[in-house]
């Protein structure tokens, strides 16, 4: 395989690694969920936001609803390094590879409508995210052929409709249109400065000025998928809900460039993963409610890639990511008719267990969080939440691009090719959000 195609199937395989890290699966919906920790939010149906996790909520409302939230995002992820490849030499100061604020900050709006047409049907819109995240490298980083620009964004457009069977079950369904835009930038780095020189033959790689650009790839597509749900109250106090969201396929299409490569269309088919939720809800006395949630996510559905430069076959790879867990318990508090209080906890667990990147060096991650409604009339409230997200401290081996597309002739001049780091990723959130019933 030359240098160049090389460089083509590792920034696609690159761009998929990151855009399946548990942390690009997005739970920020709402402000009001925000603040519980998403703990019961399936169930719960205290406003229009329940649209983005179960539509057979709708059928907990009696009047129409509307709900506009916007979660602004902190993230603190860090990189440090530990080790470079042997190219670099042993004296290779290892300080050369730290970066703070990998991920900038960012905001996450929704938009929700329920409308109950009756006692027995109703129907509901919706606009938020399930997926996305970005992560930054200055364009001199030591690693630039692992540690660029990586940015993913999508967008779930949601119509969904709920029925009423009796007083203690209903049933809702969904249908997603997704767009998914994606773009991945990369540099040379260090490895190459000096290029490669052989004993007795000399130079047999030219040297490649770390800033240089050498993956420019950017794409989008429309994706289509559906989701269900139930709920089943018990009474007016005890409701169960469980609901599935299918999995949304995103063929990346757009174009290729690099080093030494013209600009070349290249696509990359992506499933973006199914997952499952059961909530419950308890008011045990007036004031005082406990709710939880257990959320399920197939990553494990993600069992190779396929990627494609023109109508060739570029390169096809086994992968091994494993499903993930996230486990959430809040209670609320309702202090007077004016002022709701909520906390929450939560774990989320990472589907990055075997594999790790520095793009998004994910981790299980703690989250902690607390929120109010406050009531300004009878049909009109604001939502406040704040959320401390502490990820474990990990280590990511990572093999430098531009070192693997170099021939295996020169593995024994080139020697290890990894760079090492550890790393830790934190973040705040704060949430706010409008709600309206008419």
């Amino acid at each position: 395989m030359t240098l160049q195609k090389s460089l083509i199937t590792t920034a696609i395989t690159l761009a998929t690694f990151n855009s399946y890290s548990a942390s690009f699966q997005l739970n920020e919906t709402s402000a009001s969920g925000l603040g519980r920790a998403f703990a019961g939010d399936a169930v719960i149906a205290d406003d229009a936001a329940v649209l983005a996790r179960n539509p057979a909520a709708m059928a907990l409302f009696d009047k129409a609803t509307f709900s506009l939230a916007a979660t602004y995002v902190d993230p603190g992820v860090d990189i440090k390094g530990i080790k470079a490849p042997d190219i670099l030499g042993a004296d290779y100061d290892v300080s050369q590879m730290e970066q703070s604020g990998v991920v900038p900050t960012a905001i996450i709006p929704a938009i929700y409508f329920i409308n109950p047409v009756n006692d027995t049907f109703a129907y509901g819109v919706g606009v938020n995210s399930n997926f996305g995240l970005k992560s930054e490298y200055d364009n001199d980083y030591a690693a630039g052929s692992i540690g660029g620009t990586t940015d993913l964004k999508t967008i779930n457009a949601n119509i969904s409709a709920s029925y009423r069977l009796n007083d203690q079950l209903s049933l809702g369904l969904g249908l997603n249109l997704v767009y998914g835009k994606a773009e991945l930038i990369r540099h040379a780095g260090n490895v190459l400065d000096n290029g490669v020189s052989i004993p007795g033959v000399g130079l047999v790689v030219a040297p490649v000025q770390g800033s240089t650009e050498v993956v420019n790839m950017a794409g989008d597509d429309f994706g289509y998928g559906w989701n269900i749900g139930a709920v089943y109250e018990v009474n007016e106090n005890h409701r169960f809900a469980v609901t599935y969201r299918s999995k949304v396929a995103l063929a990346f299409e757009g174009e290729f460039s690099g080093l030494g490569t013209p600009e070349t269309a290249a696509s990359l088919t992506v499933d973006m993963p199914a997952f499952a939720e059961f909530s419950g809800f308890h008011q045990f006395t007036r004031q005082w409610a406990a709710h939880y949630s257990v959320m399920y996510t197939q990553w494990s559905s993600f069992e190779k890639l396929e990627a494609y430069t023109g109508d060739e076959l570029a390169f096809e790879k086994q992968e091994n990511f494993e499903d993930s867990y996230r486990f959430a318990l809040g209670a609320t508090y309702n202090a007077s008719q004016a002022l709701t209080l909520r906390a929450g906890i939560a774990f989320d667990q990472s589907a990055a267990q075997s594999y790790r990147s520095i793009s998004i060096p994910d981790s299980d991650r703690l989250w902690y969080s607390a929120g109010a409604t406050y009531k300004l009339n009878s049909n009109d409230s604001i939502d406040f939440a704040i959320s401390y997200i502490n990820g474990d401290s990990v280590v990511v081996t990572e093999e430098d691009a531009l070192l693997e597309g170099l021939p295996n002739t020169l593995s024994g001049v080139v020697g290890n090719k990894d760079w090492r780091f550890s790393s830790e990723g934190n973040a705040l959130l704060v949430g706010v959000q409008y709600n309206k019933r008419f």
